[in-house]
């Protein structure tokens, strides 16, 4: 039976099941809208003994992320609401996980697209199982090296210091903030990994529920993005999640007066 990726159910018994679960497995998260491909994707990685679970756009992915710690993510590119290229870089941006590209679109510009956004691989569809196995190791290995690194298991978060009014990234770079970014950055980062509503921000930071004037929060954002890339050397690890709101998504710490 060949190991390539399909698009219909297969047999369970198809799997390779002499592996038994392994300990300290990374745990792998599939965001994969099809739901066949998804449970076959997840039925194999558990067979090889990592623990795995699957959401099929990248809004779940975002809500289950909060509970699931998580240390490999694959992504399908063409997902409803936020597209896997999206998604991908900003996973990336929060500099703790491993990314695996999986998908349909085999142009030389999507693979390239894909790996500047932050894909450590890039597989087209129909994808060997077995190479996916050995490529997860592949990633594995690199986040393995970071940690010994560091001399850490857990990454730097990203730190609010509401003393001097400043944002300081993993890298130990740091930008200084307006009352106003301070006032967004605050209130994201007090509930991290949560998707944070669109009314609930606007009455939070301007006392008003008008849909209208959420574009001077995009405003804001956007200029926040823009410093933090030019200052920090990194992506702001703040999420805009299709059609719900804003999530900070990285590892967060916010350093009161």
């Amino acid at each position: 039976m060949p190991s390539s990726l399909i698009h219909q159910s297969l047999p369970l018994f198809w799997f390779k099941m002499d592996t038994l679960p392994h300990t300290h497995r990374p745990t792998i998260a599939i965001v994969e809208d099809e739901a066949d491909l998804r449970l076959n994707l997840e039925l194999f990685l558990r067979s090889c003994g990592y623990p795995a679970w699957s959401v099929g756009s990248a809004e779940a992915l975002y809500k289950h992320l909060v509970t699931r710690p998580t240390q490999i993510i694959i992504v399908d590119i063409g997902l409803p609401g936020e597209d896997g290229f999206s998604l991908i870089e900003h996973l990336a941006a929060a500099n703790r996980y491993g990314l695996i590209a999986m998908t349909a679109r085999g142009a030389t510009a999507d693979r390239i697209q894909g790996l500047k956004r932050g894909a450590d691989l890039y597989f087209v569809k129909p994808v060997d199982l077995y190479e996916l196995e050995a490529g997860i190791e592949s990633v594995l290995r690199r986040l393995n090296q970071i940690s010994r690194r560091r001399g850490e298991d857990q990454p730097d978060p990203w730190v609010l210091d509401l003393f001097d009014s400043s944002l300081h990234a993993p890298n130990g770079e740091a930008v200084a903030l307006t009352a106003r970014e301070i006032e967004l950055l605050a209130y994201l980062m007090s509930r991290p990994g949560e998707i944070i509503g669109k009314e609930d921000l606007l009455l939070h930071l301007s006392g008003s529920t008008a849909m209208d004037d959420f574009h001077r929060i995009e405003t804001l954002l956007y200029r926040l993005r823009k410093k933090a890339e030019q200052t920090l050397g990194l992506g702001l690890p703040v999420r805009s999640v299709f059609g719900r709101g804003l999530s900070f998504i990285g590892p967060a710490h916010i350093k009161r007066l």
